[in-house]
């Protein structure tokens, strides 16, 4: 019992590294895998808030709204979200109730449509204020966080402002666009373009949870004739102007349960402990054992990943004992681990280890689950 107890102490030790996203050195996929938000099935039928924009003016109208909105939830369900949000558009549009919209910003999410998506969870939570009940309103928050968590958000100044100049971005001219630009991670180009200017272009590495201010200054004024074209110039900002690892968290609080898989009826034992992250990849951290009285330091590094992610992980795990047959000594472990970003000061983690201290002590298996809170 005394020795299983000892080796759950190293899979209590899970370092920071892979907490915050825009600490990452190399963007993630364009499309991550949150856990999607549902409609609500439960909803009300679409009908008009009080104090809000007016409902239909026929039961007919009532009908048909009744309709586009059930046909849209069960097209959600079967995992058809672009037609899912055609009816809960048209659902809208007959008869506006706040609900409506937080099932049409859901629809833009797995679509990943995020600026729409972060458009129209903000609606909700605006229109819905005092109309839908706050359980709601907390959800919807939830999983605006999120998103702003697996996004860039960039703002742009074209300077001299004075001019009329149209903003490009990956190829694609914006109209009258409003800022911050909502921007997935990875490489993007801006131009500025102006007529009788030359284009000038930069580009822009974001990763996730970057926050970037800069300016995009006109090119000089140029004449063109037959024969002749014009080209821009390419600048490259390898970092955002507000370095997103001086805001994201760094130091966290753990607890959690583990126990031995090669004795799981004798086993079991708490755990509390802190965790640092250092740059984008690396952790330290220390635990102790609340049970088995031992101090576990480790070392975590980052392999895969973003929300969901995966590490190895290094520890020494230190038990203290008065009972002379085991006394005080020294384990060696490693072990993988997977972590979730359930909010974006939440983390949970699952990790399993193998260890091995001396003979007597034998090779044993303890896994771990837990959770850790962010500051």
């Amino acid at each position: 019992m005394r020795i299983a107890l000892i080796s759950l102490a190293l899979a209590l030790a899970a370092p920071a590294a892979l907490v915050a996203p825009a600490m990452l050195d190399a963007a993630p996929a364009p499309r991550p895998t949150p856990v999607p938000p549902k409609p609500d099935p439960k909803a009300p039928d679409p009908k008009p808030p009080e104090g809000g924009a007016p409902g239909p003016k026929t039961s007919e109208q009532q009908k048909e709204a009744d309709g586009h909105f059930k046909s849209g939830v069960a097209l959600f369900k079967e995992a058809k979200y672009a037609d899912a949000l055609t009816e809960f558009q048209r659902a809208y549009e007959i008869a506006p109730h706040p609900l409506v919209l937080y099932n049409i910003a859901g629809c833009h999410r797995e679509l990943a449509h995020y600026a729409e998506a972060i458009t129209y969870y903000s609606r909700f939570l605006a229109e819905g204020n005092g109309k839908v009940p706050a359980a709601r309103l907390s959800a919807a928050q939830v999983d605006l966080d999120a998103i702003y968590a697996l996004i860039a958000r960039v703002t742009v100044t074209i300077t001299p402002t004075t001019e009329a100049a149209t903003l490009v971005v990956d190829g694609t001219p914006v109209d009258k666009p409003v800022m911050p630009l909502i921007l997935v991670p990875g490489e993007h180009r801006f131009a500025a373009r102006a007529t009788g200017r030359r284009d000038v272009e930069r580009t822009l590495t974001v990763a996730a949870g970057d926050k970037v201010v800069f300016e995009l200054p006109l090119g000089d004024s140029a004449t063109t004739s037959v024969g002749t074209t014009t080209t821009g110039t390419v600048e490259h900002v390898t970092r955002p102007v507000e370095p997103p690892s001086s805001q994201q968290p760094w130091l966290a609080v753990d607890a959690g349960f583990g126990m031995n898989l090669r004795s799981l009826g004798n086993t079991g034992a708490p755990s509390i402990g802190l965790e640092a992250a250092i740059g984008s990849r690396f952790g330290v951290g220390v635990d102790v054992v609340l049970v088995a009285f031992a101090v576990v330091p480790s070392v975590r590094v980052r392999v895969a990943g973003d929300a969901l992610s995966l590490h190895v992980v290094g520890a020494v795990p230190i038990a203290f004992s008065d009972d002379p047959m085991s006394g005080t000594f020294v384990a060696f472990a490693g072990g993988l681990g997977l972590r979730y970003r359930a909010m974006p000061r939440l983390t949970l983690r699952l990790e399993s280890f193998v260890s091995f201290a001396n003979k007597g002590q034998g090779m044993q298996i303890p896994t771990f689950l837990g959770g850790e809170l962010w500051f």
